[in-house]
């Protein structure tokens, strides 16, 4: 099952750039008290159906939404901080933005990017991956200093994650997890190898993951430095096409595309509910509110 991302996305029509107006728009259905948790994800559609929604539940899978925010494009990746979700809009080259409960939908917030498919955010900057460019962009929070080069010379980024120190991406032809100093600096595209057609990657404070779509798709991680890695959650129904991943104090969130789930295990790798939240259309990418 070697199907790269690259190919996935030739799936999905470039139609889509006429046929998906961004409109903007904000969520239906219920909205949830302020100050709790949720977990997001993009329904990406597919070459039929073209998504144009990004999804939300509690945190424990409860009172789903998937037309949380309407008016995306195709969407892939997902970000959220304290006040604002994020998303890529892949074939639009945009980066979208509303408010954490749905409103204000901002579809081309960022612009210029080329097949953005990843998106992270740490307290100043918003960084993704411009996959056929083979650069990171970063910009500032409110959506100025936009610079798509921001890291360049990488072969097909895809995935990208952020902490205190480094910004982390999959390279899902190299097939390796690639690191960089905050600045930019310190370019590493073989931080960590082996990886096996990486898509995503996620960060917290011990370690690094990754999610791989090579011959068994499955989840790994490494220790911060780039050791001791290892495969935590391996091929069958849970991690099907394991396309996007996000992480917790407590839990592994991962999206199945072709199964059209969202998954979570404990963060060793144990207890895994492939369908802790179903009825997604195609979601290729996750978040959850920091915590």
């Amino acid at each position: 099952m070697r199907t790269t991302i690259r190919a996935l996305l030739g799936v999905l029509s470039l139609a889509a750039l006429v046929l998906l107006a961004a409109n903007g728009g904000q969520a239906a259905g219920s909205r949830q008290a302020p100050g709790s948790r949720h977990v997001y994800w993009s329904n990406n559609g597919t070459n039929a159906s073209h998504g144009t929604t990004l999804g939300r539940a509690n945190l424990d899978g409860t009172g789903v939404d998937q037309s949380f925010i309407a008016g995306a494009s195709s969407p892939t990746a997902v970000a959220v901080d304290a006040s604002h979700v994020f998303w890529a809009n892949v074939f639009e080259g945009t980066i979208g933005r509303a408010n954490l409960d749905g409103t204000g939908a901002e579809p081309s917030f960022i612009s210029g990017a080329s097949t953005p498919s990843g998106v992270a955010l740490d307290a100043n900057h918003i960084y993704w991956t411009n996959a056929n460019a083979g650069t990171i962009g970063r910009a500032n929070l409110d959506g100025t200093g936009v610079d798509q080069n921001f890291i360049t010379g990488v072969s097909y980024p895809f995935g990208v994650g952020v902490d205190a120190n480094h910004v982390y991406w999959a390279d899902e032809f190299a097939n390796t997890i690639g690191r960089a100093n905050l600045d930019g600096s310190g370019v590493d595209d073989k931080f960590i190898t082996r990886a096996d057609t990486p898509v995503a990657v996620a960060v917290d404070s011990q370690y690094v993951y990754w999610s791989s779509l090579g011959r068994r798709p499955s989840i790994s991680r490494a220790n911060l430095d780039g050791t001791q890695p290892r495969i935590l959650i391996r091929h069958g129904r849970a991690t099907s096409y394991p396309i996007a991943l996000a992480v917790d104090s407590s839990h592994l969130y991962w999206a199945n595309w072709d199964a059209g789930t969202i998954a979570w295990a404990n963060l060793d790798g144990s207890g895994v509910n492939a369908s802790f939240i179903t009825g997604a259309d195609h979601p290729f990418g996750v978040a959850v509110d920091a915590g």
